[in-house]
């Protein structure tokens, strides 16, 4: 269940005693909840409404406050968060649970309370009877990442209640900076929408100005002044890499990445696929797609190749200590710009 149908579910009365949130998009997290809090009033929240961390907190008590009878009001809200034991991971300073006690409340639960379990994972372990449960017999709510289509028109249509507008390419920038995050976009158009506030409408250079880039970004431009065999700035942003303390070993990580990309969007574009087509088969955004194919316009598939060949090798020099890895790094650099 999407954030939208919910929303029309509980404003309908339609209520039910478990639901299972997943997802990790902390701009959808916080609707959610604020959803649930508005089935109460703040005299009713005072004394129905309860959040436990389920790292430090038993499930006994959070049990054992979903069974109490509602005080003043017709229903209880509960709130469980960080339920570690739902994943594969092993987490240290946390209270040992027995998911069987969860389980048997989800089988039977009370239906005076609203209990809402937020599991914002990356990920979850399938295998797991909890989990299993939960999906059997909770209504689940999904607060992941939209796809590249759908977040473009939620921030359109978030923008145009304020009478803003943002041209196709700003938007698609702004997409590819902040990697597909609604929350991160949303963060960001506060600032555009004040740098926009006499035109109303927010442009390519606004989000080229004031959108940080992140590391990848800034190793695309790094590859990209190497392409182009520009040594000198290709050194100077080396140079600044280093002053911010990037380990080479994450930069050739990234690098090889990148090359990876290149080679599998050009291989695709030569076949017929278009941009959009090559964004889905590789599940990278079509700006990111756009800017490869530029990226590596005057080069042959046996360049890309080479050099990605050079970079997996640099990385076992590295992991094998076979050499400094900032020298072995910048001397990659030089082969190549």
């Amino acid at each position: 269940m999407k954030l939208t149908e919910l929303k029309q579910q509980l404003k309908k009365g339609q209520i039910e005693p478990v639901y299972y949130l997943t997802g990790q998009e902390s701009a959808f997290i916080s609707q959610i909840q604020t959803a649930f809090k508005h089935l109460l009033t703040p005299e009713e929240a005072e004394m129905n409404f309860s959040s436990f961390d389920l790292e430090d907190v038993p499930l006994a008590d959070l049990v054992g406050e979903a069974i109490s009878a509602p005080f003043f009001g017709e229903r209880r809200l509960v709130f469980a968060d960080n339920p570690y034991f739902m994943t594969a991971e092993k987490k240290r300073h946390t209270v040992d649970q027995d998911p069987d006690v969860l389980i048997k409340y989800i089988q039977h639960p009370a239906p005076s309370t609203v209990l809402v379990i937020f599991a914002n994972y990356e990920k979850l372990d399938a295998r797991k009877k909890i989990n299993k449960q939960l999906k059997k017999n909770a209504v689940n709510v999904e607060a992941g990442k939209l796809d590249n289509h759908l977040l473009a028109k939620t921030l359109q249509s978030q923008l145009a209640t304020e009478n803003f507008k943002i041209e196709p390419q700003a938007l698609d920038l702004l997409i590819s900076k902040t990697k597909g995050s609604y929350s991160d976009a949303l963060n960001q158009l506060n600032k555009l929408k004040l740098y926009a506030l006499r035109t109303k409408t927010i442009d390519q250079a606004a989000v080229d100005q004031l959108v940080p880039q992140s590391l990848d970004d800034n190793v695309f431009d790094l590859m990209n002044q190497i392409l182009q065999k520009n040594i000198t700035q290709a050194e100077e942003l080396y140079r600044q890499f280093l002053l911010q303390k990037i380990d080479p070993i994450l930069l050739t990580a990234i690098f090889t990445s990148q090359l990876r990309s290149l080679i599998q969007t050009k291989i695709l574009s030569q076949k017929g696929l278009s941009e959009s087509t090559i964004a889905k088969q590789l599940r990278i955004h079509p700006y990111r797609v756009k800017m490869s194919l530029q990226q590596s316009r005057k080069l042959k598939i046996s360049q890309l190749v080479n050099m990605f060949h050079q970079i997996v090798e640099l990385d076992y020099q590295v992991k094998s200590g076979q050499g400094d890895k900032e020298l072995l790094f910048d001397l990659f650099i030089a082969k190549f710009a």
